[in-house]
């Protein structure tokens, strides 16, 4: 038993039970730890779905307003979407291929485990990228039309964000959703 200096009841914690209370709390870290991981990239996942879907309607309207085409593509030197992507206006040439102008949004991701892949209907060469006519359809790089779906994957959590050939956007869950797969 703790003796009484001048009547005052004595502060702060044992040495046994701080140790206590550390490995307690490191046992819950190890115990949590998956399930936090888990809950983390299904974050990843859908809020990169949804910065993906939101910047296909923002091509789309952009390419509506402006009556030019708008050009989905990596961020320059990245041969992926991984890391994040671009808008850029595509300037036709009759005369040349086109070119694509300085970007008008660019998303950057940081979150080390997103993979972000595009599947279409037609199978380009080169780093994946998506065109949108004057009107808001979806055109692959040589000029058919394009219905495509990313794919978004952190870890075991996967999202996909499904675009048709006429615009609409859809953002789906594989594992959940039946129409999804």
């Amino acid at each position: 038993m703790m003796r009484r200096i001048g009547g005052a009841r004595p502060r702060g914690m044992t040495l046994p039970e701080l140790l206590i209370a550390l490995a307690v709390a490191a046992m819950l870290v190890v115990i949590g730890w998956p399930v936090l991981r888990d809950m983390l990239a299904e974050h990843h996942a859908a809020y990169t779905a949804d910065r993906l879907a939101s910047s296909l309607a923002v091509a789309r309207t952009t390419a509506a307003n402006r009556r030019v085409e708008v050009r989905l593509g990596p961020l320059p030197g990245a041969g992926t979407l991984h890391r994040g992507w671009q808008l850029a206006p595509v300037s036709a040439n009759p005369d040349a291929a086109p070119v694509t102008g300085p970007p008008f949004s660019v998303t950057a991701l940081d979150a080390a485990c997103l993979r972000v892949t595009l599947r279409g209907t037609d199978s380009t060469t080169g780093p994946p990228a998506l065109r949108l006519t004057a009107v808001g359809y979806s055109r692959s790089e040589r000029g058919g039309f394009y219905a495509a779906t990313f794919q978004v994957r952190c870890r075991g959590a996967q999202r996909q964000v499904r675009l048709g050939a006429q615009g609409r956007i859809r953002i789906c869950r594989p594992a959940s959703d039946a129409d999804c797969d």
